[in-house]
């Protein structure tokens, strides 16, 4: 059924001009097609973006139920020409008939006779139904679909209808409306089932940025061509990246400490001083070879003595460490070396030079430098995606190479977007003037811009490159640039197959880069929700994977010996670092910051936490002494009151569209009080409904001692605006091969299981007595099924409920045998709803007030059970309650969402890369490959698209829904811009 595309809502309601009230205008009849268009009248548009019906000029006034009668009548003519002309007629007259029945309804205010035109134009969908065609437009390369058209959607949705109607059967809550194959809260699903795919892909104008960074950033940084600023590598500052700045390995040496106290960056050796890093150093045989304390200071009673270097185990002239062949192998005892923590070396003596870990591994545009892009060919970004005007890319995007279905301004304000099926919404910021043009070749309409002032708008027909790969003729005019371009593209070809390089002077004359770009616009085919990603400069980015003392930290993956990629199973805090690499390669991704629906903040502050007071240059003395969660907390205000100054996004909105990362152990809970006006992105979904405290543990990390001034005194989670989300887990090919999610109940012989960290009584149990806020040992305490210390079971132990200390080396087997599974806290968030899901087994929740990931979305009575603190002695009583069916239907429901926790892009993203590389990859990419469902990222996607339309901030009129018939209200017609 075709809808109707409304232009582009204003994501920043302070940039929005007034409202003109809608008034009447004139327009003509519509003449049908095949008749003469001399008689044709364009239609009129207000600025909001609809037609006006009114009487013909130079009419007697009618009445209300004369004009009435008058608008059927033309419905009527208008479906029964409508059966009758082709496909090209019915694409573009059933969309103007839409838009005139809407509207005039709207303008009418009769119920009555809204009624009445509903059911006029149910008949001409119907007429279009019989005609064959579902389609909401012609524009090629559209995967827009309507709601009866459940062929074009992903393999694992379905229609409208049938989603609906299957809810109540495939979830054990009656309220959970199921989309894609998960149950989500009603109000939530029944949009995501009528609304989503109608406004989904989306063609957006972005500029390739021309503007050039002084000095070239001195060859120590990038480039960025958007602001025509330098983003430095760790060590180097300026406008141009000269000027050098010293970062310290050691505190200041002392009589009693030779080199300093102990820091984590403690070198005995050389200290590379622009990152902090330590090396043998010159005058040694192996300079670049790396040292990680405690490598290099005396072994002495079972500790290391850093106030003693060890010299002759470093630099003996054939047995040192720095000297030593590693052909020859180990000479002496290297006790404390050989700890290859600097990514990027590996091997015996960490001498073996590796690929190193970059997001994106820079796009593939780029040199990798343990975390810093050195980007090449006119990219820019923080992974080098971004092409710019000095880029290859630039030297397709030519005046004509716009999409077959473009608008141009003939006012000269560029229009923006270009919805499904070829209708045009327009574009935010300068782009003022609303209303939307229709499909037709050489169809003029008159759209209202800014002021009431009406701006002729034109749709024009394809390119001659796109007549020509669409086997049209070439117009004569551009035969011989036509012939250009092909030799052109025949010599580049040439020259690639010999592994040579094009150069300029093969170029034709048209293709050659201007020597001062200005700049060029290209138009890309997006998905909404769109997301601006701001380039940071690098002191909140990347310099804290370039300066990281530990490999591990701040990354999902490393790198094994032979370049293979090795996923990292130590660091459950790379959810920021998978989100961020999935949304810069997203098709949701854009650069046209006007026309963006949300703004992400890339700050790796999980990465900050992690290295803080880990070197002299992130030290956490002063006011930030034995205060982690203050330290991070300045790190995001002083990244908040970058975006402000350099941007004028986070004013127009008081931040309220813009993401942050807050990957951490209690989330959230630390973000500072105008941070907090955004949208959450953490692990941590504690609403302070019942803990109104910090709950860790680990003292470091309290966040009582943050000043009120800078945190203000917000909950660590609100509901309404942000999203709990997973946290990364590894793929596993056992995992995969297996298909442990998939074991059935039957095979499930044990009821509950759960495993880990106990408290003080158990073996390697956490001292403190809040640790977990008590909960994990009071589950113990009453179903513990090994002794504890004193060598007592939980007082309610029973055969087929397991809850054991830690490590449990065969915790796959376990989760997957196992009915329920505990998902307890730990210092803040632990994994356990991930290990459960992951696993098929049923999520038992016992932590009150505080969400889990997408719970504020999600249907979680469908695959979960939630128990509250208060009954942990009835636990068991409470789960042998259940029915096998109801069992059975919650580990089905279980099994169904698992994908939603699982960052499956990223993963694919980095197989993707490894491929291109020529390398091999393993027999479970290929599995996970062919599965289906959406993962965590898509899942996202989702919600931020239904929070696009939703959000009431957004609407002075209150939040927008469409119709089940697929049919815009018409609030959206008042609303758009």
């Amino acid at each position: 059924m075709p809808t109707f595309l409304p232009p582009l809502f204003s994501r920043r309601p302070a940039l929005q001009p007034a409202a003109p009230t809608l008034r009447p205008a004139a327009t003509a009849p519509i003449a049908a097609p095949g008749t003469s268009f001399r008689a044709f009248q364009p239609i009129t548009f207000s600025q909001r973006g609809g037609a006006i019906a009114e009487s013909a000029p130079g009419a007697q006034p009618r009445g209300p139920r004369a004009a009435h009668v008058a608008r059927v009548a033309l419905l009527v003519a208008v479906a029964g020409a409508l059966i009758a002309c082709d496909l090209w007629g019915l694409q573009l007259w059933n969309r103007d008939v839409a838009r005139v029945a809407q509207v005039a309804q709207v303008a009418q205010g009769d119920r009555k006779g809204q009624a009445e035109s509903q059911v006029m134009l149910q008949a001409v969908e119907e007429a279009m139904e019989i005609g064959g065609d579902r389609g909401g437009g012609s524009g090629e390369g559209t995967s827009h679909s309507s709601p009866g058209d459940s062929s074009k959607r992903g393999s694992s949705s379905s229609s409208s209808s049938s989603s609906s109607s299957s809810s109540s059967s495939s979830s054990s809550s009656s309220s959970a409306v199921v989309y894609r194959g998960a149950p989500w809260k009603a109000d939530v699903g029944t949009w995501l089932v009528e609304c989503s795919e109608q406004f989904l892909d989306v063609t957006v104008g972005e500029a390739l940025f021309a503007q050039a960074c002084p000095g070239n950033c001195s060859s120590n940084g990038v480039c960025n061509h958007e602001l025509g600023e330098c983003r430095c590598r760790h060590g180097y500052s300026g406008p141009d990246c000269s000027q050098l700045h010293l970062h310290q390995c050691n505190l200041p040496a002392s009589p009693e400490w030779p080199v300093g106290p102990w820091v984590a960056s403690i070198c005995p050796a050389h200290c590379d001083t622009a990152t902090a890093l330590c090396f043998c150093g010159n005058g040694t045989r192996f300079p670049h070879r790396s040292i990680t304390h405690p490598c290099g200071f005396v072994y002495r009673n079972h500790d290391f003595v850093f106030s003693e270097v060890d010299t002759d185990l470093l630099f003996h002239a054939h047995t040192g460490y720095c000297n030593a062949d590693p052909l020859v192998g180990f000479q002496r005892d290297y006790t404390g070396c050989g700890i290859c923590e600097v990514d990027g070396y590996l091997g015996p003596f960490c001498d073996t030079r590796v690929e190193t870990f970059c997001l994106n591994q820079c796009s593939l545009h780029g040199t990798c430098h343990r975390g810093y892009c050195e980007c090449s060919d006119g990219f820019f970004g923080i992974d080098c995606s971004l092409p710019s005007a000095f880029s290859p890319q630039a030297l397709f995007t030519m005046p004509h190479g716009l999409p077959r279905r473009r608008l141009l301004d003939r006012a000269g304000g560029a229009l923006e977007r270009q919805g499904p099926g070829g209708r045009a919404a327009v574009g935010g910021g300068a782009a003022a003037g609303g209303g939307a043009a229709a499909g037709g070749t050489a169809v003029q309409r008159k759209v209202g811009a800014a002021g009431g002032a009406q701006t002729q708008v034109k749709q024009l027909g394809s390119s001659p490159w796109e007549q020509q790969q669409q086997g049209e003729p070439v117009p004569t005019r551009h035969r011989a640039r036509w012939a250009q371009r092909q030799a052109f593209e025949s010599t580049e070809t040439e020259q690639q197959k010999q592994g040579k390089p094009v150069p300029p002077r093969h170029w034709a004359q048209w293709a050659r880069p201007q020597t001062k770009p200005v700049g060029s616009r290209r138009w890309v085919r997006r998905r909404w929700p769109l997301i601006y990603i701001y380039d940071l400069p690098g002191e909140f980015t990347f310099h804290h994977l370039e300066a990281r003392k530990i490999r591990a930290y701040c990354t999902t993956r490393l790198y094994g010996m032979h370049n293979e990629t090795l996923y990292n199973h130590f660091q459950l805090y790379g959810m920021e670092v998978a989100v961020l690499e999935s949304l810069l390669a997203s098709p949701q991704r854009t650069t046209n910051a006007s026309a963006a629906d949300f703004f992400f903040v890339p700050v790796m502050g999980g990465c900050i936490t992690a290295r803080a007071d880990d070197s002299p240059s992130t030290s956490m003395q002063g006011k930030f002494k034995n205060r982690r969660s203050y330290f991070a907390a300045d790190f995001y205000q002083r990244a908040l009151e970058h975006i402000r100054s350099a941007y004028p996004y986070w004013n127009s909105t008081g931040g309220r569209d813009h993401i942050w990362t807050f990957p951490w152990d209690e989330g959230a809970c630390s973000a500072p009080k105008d941070v907090f006006n955004g949208i959450m992105l953490s692990h941590w979904g504690n609403t302070m409904a019942a803990h109104d405290h910090s709950t860790t543990a680990y003292l470091l990390d309290s966040w009582h001692d943050i000043p009120t001034a800078l945190r203000g005194r917000h909950a660590c989670f609100d509901p309404l605006k942000d999203v709990v989300m997973p946290a990364f887990k590894p793929p596993s090919a056992e995992h995969l091969r297996e298909r442990l999610w998939l074991n059935p109940v039957e095979n499930r012989r044990r009821l509950f299981f759960f495993g880990g960290n106990l408290g003080l009584n158990f073996t390697h149990g956490r001292p403190e007595a809040n640790y977990s806020m008590g909960i994990r040992q009071r589950v113990a305490l009453y179903f513990a099924s090994e002794p504890n210390r004193h060598g007592q079971l939980g007082l309610l132990a029973q055969p087929d409920v397991v809850v054991q200390p830690g490590p449990i080396y065969d915790y796959a087997v376990q989760l997957s045998q196992s009915r329920f599974c505990g998902v307890l806290p730990g210092d803040g968030f632990s994994a356990r709803m991930e290990d459960s899901l992951l696993h098929g087994c049923i999520p038992v929740i016992v932590q009150d007030g505080i969400e889990l990931p997408f719970e504020n979305f999600l249907d979680y009575p469908s695959f979960t059970v939630r128990v509250a603190e208060a009954h942990i002695p009835n636990l068991v009583t409470i789960l042998q309650s259940f029915t096998d069916d109801q069992v059975r239907a919650m580990q089905r429901a279980a099994s169904r969402v698992w994908m939603r926790w699982f960052y499956r892009a990223a993963v694919l993203l980095e197989a993707g890369r490894q491929r291109a590389q020529g390398k091999e990859v393993g027999e479970w990419v290929a599995d996970l490959e062919g599965m289906e469902g959406d993962d965590a990222v898509d899942t996202l996607m989702q919600i931020l698209h239904m929070k696009m339309f939703r959000d009431a901030w957004r609407r002075q009129e209150g939040p927008i829904m469409c119709s089940r018939e697929g049919k815009v209200p018409s609030n959206i017609v008042a609303m758009s811009k």
